[in-house]
């Protein structure tokens, strides 16, 4: 249980980092857009594999 709890705090704040850059840098539409082609890729492998039967 602590492991977890450390790990959200941990996943927390590097959150908070992450967006923190990512608005001094001017880049949030990029991101956006990165984690929608991310997303959208994963769904396909997956797509992909379940075809395959793999």
């Amino acid at each position: 249980m602590l492991q977890a709890l450390l790990s959200a705090i941990v996943d927390l704040v590097l959150s908070v980092a992450w967006s923190a850059i990512v608005r001094l840098l001017g880049l949030e539409n990029v991101v956006e857009i990165a984690t929608a082609i991310l997303g959208l890729s994963c769904i396909v492998i997956g797509f992909t594999v379940f075809l395959l039967g793999y």
